[in-house]
């Protein structure tokens, strides 16, 4: 599960897609990222966009996205797709290698995880006798 920001550019998301290269046959260079929010129906609110690669190794792989025009805030299917093109948003065209990875994001709006407590400490005040 992965949690996002909605309606917010250049957030980072850490997944582990390099493992699915041995799946495939023929290599790939790009990332096609694909949200939807099912609301309760296969049809909903989709962003389709090819996810920037930070870092990526045989581990964990850094991607780059946005979610700006994704409103509405809940649950989310994500699906990543292998492909060689910077600019393909279409998960059907012959520039998709395959389905790399499927999982589910949740969206909230400005949502504060944890609050980072203001800690004052006086100084240390030493006597000389």
């Amino acid at each position: 599960m992965i949690y996002l920001q909605t309606n917010t550019p250049t957030q980072q998301v850490f997944l582990s897609l390099d493992e699915a290269r041995q799946y495939f046959a023929t290599p790939f260079t790009n990332y096609l990222l694909v949200l939807t929010h099912e609301e309760n129906s296969t049809t909903g609110n989709k962003l389709a966009q090819v996810a920037t690669i930070v870092n990526e190794n045989t581990r964990i792989t850094e991607l780059e996205i946005t979610t700006v025009g994704l409103t509405l805030a809940g649950r989310y299917r994500y699906e990543v797709y292998g492909q060689n093109s910077n600019s393909n948003i279409d998960p059907a065209s012959g520039l998709v290698i395959g389905l790399c990875q499927r999982g589910y994001a949740v969206l909230n709006h400005n949502t504060t995880w944890f609050d980072v407590p203001v800690v004052t400490i006086p100084n240390d005040i030493i006597y000389e006798p």
